[in-house]
């Protein structure tokens, strides 16, 4: 019987703490490594995907109706993550192709902790320290230097969180023992009982939480309704010197409105591990603002979290390859679908006196 094969497609670290062999043994399976290149022919990414069963995907390309209608072996696609906006689940669904992630709690703790590290690295002035020590400034006792090296603390401010999901509660949880002034929360999908339970205030509007918060850190999903959700007119109402801090998705935020927000003061500093788009081109003008620190993509990432994403990614390729349900699918309503490629045997289907 001929091997699946299962694409790791554009996920760099995949197998750098671990060794993907382990993840596959006994199983008759393939695994094999896929570069897409940022505007790559369409023809040229057909080329290097028909042959496999199931992807495991990066954060590019776009996975829509061009891909699915042109590779007819490909059964499903399972994000090596949790967010999966380059994922056209309408398109997928219609084609027949399951689509699936990761369980948020896997990358919940790393990208939490990435943001506070953040927070903390923009309020206290961290990059810039280290520059003025490897610059000779201590040595030479540069007091005008080291006067806008002092930085600030959480305990004065008021935090602003847009979205409290399972990274968003986390980050809420971190906060609480730095005691900030007050923790605002903008989640319309969230009760309010919830966020008053978990120990901060919610908020009705997006508006009102801009002109409020001192501190801002986004972690909402990229839908339709969140793009470019901070754009010239949401940073017209900030708060003037406020921080700002993006672990989510890059086109949450309108870009040239966050150059224009850096240029006249009103957002006093920025934190970014996501960008639109990615990776940020070198000759972009976000990389010539001293009041910003990026970070690439790299708010989950830590070895921890990377094993387990590369254990659960394959376990999850594993399932569909087996016919099994997979845990995290993202349009269970193609598993009813007589267009379904792949031969899941559906709990509901299967005799209930069946021993297997």
């Amino acid at each position: 019987m001929e091997a699946a094969r299962i694409g790791i497609v554009n996920v760099d670290l995949f197998g750098a703490f671990r060794d993907p062999s382990e993840l596959i043994a006994g199983a008759n399976v393939k695994l094999e490594k896929v570069s897409i290149m940022r505007g790559e022919e369409l023809n040229s990414i057909i080329k290097k995907l028909e042959t496999l069963d199931v992807i495991i995907a990066g954060s590019t390309p776009t996975y829509d109706r061009r891909l699915f209608s042109r590779l007819p072996r490909l059964k499903a696609v399972v994000r090596w993550g949790v967010g999966y906006d380059n994922v056209v689940l309408e398109d997928a669904t219609s084609e027949g192709v399951i689509a699936s992630r990761l369980p948020a709690y896997i990358l919940r703790d790393s990208v939490a902790e990435h943001t506070i590290a953040l927070m903390l690295a923009l309020l206290r002035r961290i990059p810039r320290a280290d520059e003025y020590v490897r610059e000779g400034g201590w040595e030479r006792s540069d007091v005008k230097r080291l006067r806008d090296l002092i930085g600030e603390r959480i305990e004065e401010k008021i935090v602003g969180i847009i979205g409290l999901g399972n990274i968003g509660f986390r980050v809420l949880e971190l906060l609480k023992p730095f005691k900030p002034k007050r923790i605002l929360v903008y989640d319309p999908y969230v009760p309010k009982e919830v966020v008053r339970s978990a120990g901060a205030e919610p908020i009705s509007s997006l508006d009102e939480l801009l002109v409020s918060a001192d501190i801002l850190t986004i972690h909402a999903p990229l839908t339709e309704e969140t793009r470019h959700l901070l754009d010239r007119r949401s940073f017209e109402k900030m708060k003037h010197g406020a921080y700002l801090i993006n672990t989510a998705r890059g086109g949450i935020i309108d870009p040239e409105a966050l150059l224009w927000a850096l240029e006249k003061g009103v957002v006093k500093a920025a934190a970014l591990d996501v960008f639109e788009p990615e990776p940020i081109p070198a000759s972009h003008p976000i990389l010539k603002q001293s009041n910003v620190i990026l970070t690439p993509h790299i708010g989950s990432g830590t070895v921890e979290s990377y094993k387990l994403m590369d254990e659960h990614s394959i376990k999850e390729a594993l399932r569909i390859i087996r016919g099994e349900e997979p845990l995290w699918i993202l349009n269970p309503e193609v598993l009813g679908s007589p267009k379904l490629r792949a031969g899941i045997r559906r709990r509901s289907q299967r005799p209930k006196n069946s021993l297997s």
